[in-house]
């Protein structure tokens, strides 16, 4: 099948992830040809609330090896099932399933992280060639294993003329630095939504305060934003990553008593922006452009704080991924379309300069349909 495959000249890929938010299973369906992607279809299919508060447990340590066992192919079927509705009846060449993140403990020892979403289940329910675990290749090499997007942005945003800075707001947010000159360098720069969630989880019961409706009534407490960009992820240097680990429900336990749920909310948008531009700062040397991606695309509040924060800077222009020929919201699925693509044609995905692992790396591993 890996022959076969290697012989097309056009196949078609899914490829599909669910984020630290463990809000939905997002599938893209592109086909890969010339060197250019062209995406097809895209849908993303919420977790049945069961199975969102089980991933929790699991990444809280409330679960059990059991549980992690029957998550583990529960996960996968869930998968499968969003495959075969992306593919509508129609047949994929390839799949690329970066699963469920519950564990990521890169500066551990050892190092480890753990993507739950089995892909034997998800080859099988398909008939089709799955590619999974993209992760442990590069912690194996010292890498942190993540991020892994920024190989996909070097891909599709390379410009020999002006800088570009990829930016994903999902749960954790992460940046990859495309320079018009020179290598390409990511890093996770801290939250996404995962602080704004965490709060409408605590004061609205529901999984985020959507659209920003209620953060748009609150202001940033600047005292509090202070006491949040204090955390030592920020200070860190050097190729890194983080999770729920260190940003997820302990992170506000501080500050719940020290403003109202909106503007919490509020001050948590500004974290996301704030710590984005910061960790940016040091590589701006002209004008450049910012694409955004990930759910907090959609909330104009965020974006509002993003655009207000970077008005000191030479920004030429804020544009989401629509403009390169894909959609926000599926750009982290096409990515793993993509590394799924070069894994089996034995290309590396990995890119050493953001990761740190000692060398790329080919990463994933192959499942093969029944």
């Amino acid at each position: 099948m890996i022959a076969e495959y290697r012989a097309l000249s056009a196949p078609r890929v899914v490829g599909m992830i669910s984020g630290t938010s463990a809000d939905a299973i997002d599938a893209a369906l592109v086909q890969i040809e010339n060197g250019r992607m062209r995406l097809l279809r895209f849908v993303s299919q919420p977790y049945p609330e069961e199975v969102r508060s089980l991933i929790f447990a699991l990444m809280e340590d409330r679960a059990s090896v059991r549980q992690l066992s029957r998550a583990h192919f529960l996960v996968g079927d869930l998968f499968a099932r969003v495959a075969l509705e992306v593919l509508q009846g129609e047949k994929a060449d390839l799949i690329g399933s970066h699963g469920q993140t519950v564990a990521h403990l890169p500066y551990e020892t050892p190092p480890s992280t753990l993507q739950i979403g089995e892909a034997a289940v998800i080859a099988e329910r398909t008939a089709t060639l799955t590619v999974s675990d993209f992760r442990t290749a590069d912690m194996a090499l010292g890498g942190q294993a993540a991020p892994l997007v920024p190989y996909f942005d070097n891909w599709l945003l390379r410009s020999p003329e002006v800088d570009r800075a990829a930016i994903n707001i999902g749960g954790m947010a992460n940046v990859s630095w495309v320079p018009h000159q020179g290598e390409v360098q990511g890093w996770d720069s801290g939250p996404g939504n995962v602080v704004s969630d965490a709060l409408a989880e605590r004061f609205l019961s529901q999984p985020a305060d959507f659209g920003g409706a209620t953060a748009a009534s609150g202001r940033v407490i600047p005292e509090i934003l202070e006491q949040m960009l204090n955390h030592p992820y920020f200070a860190a240097t050097g190729p890194k990553s983080t999770g729920r680990e260190d940003f997820g429900r302990d992170f506000i336990q501080p500050f719940l008593d020290h403003a109202s749920p909106a503007d919490l909310m509020r001050t948590a948008l500004a974290l996301t922006a704030e710590s984005l531009l910061n960790s940016m700062k040091p590589l701006i040397q002209g004008p450049f452009e910012m694409v955004v991606g990930g759910g907090g695309y959609h909330n104009p509040v965020l974006m509002q704080e993003l655009r207000q924060r970077a008005a000191a800077l030479p920004l030429r222009r804020l544009v989401g991924f629509e403009e390169f020929g894909i959609t926000a919201d599926a750009r982290e699925a096409c990515a793993f379309a993509l590394m799924a693509h070069e894994t089996v044609h034995g290309r590396p995905s990995s890119l050493a300069t953001v990761t740190g692992a000692r060398r790329p790396a080919i990463l994933g591993k192959i499942s093969f349909p029944a």
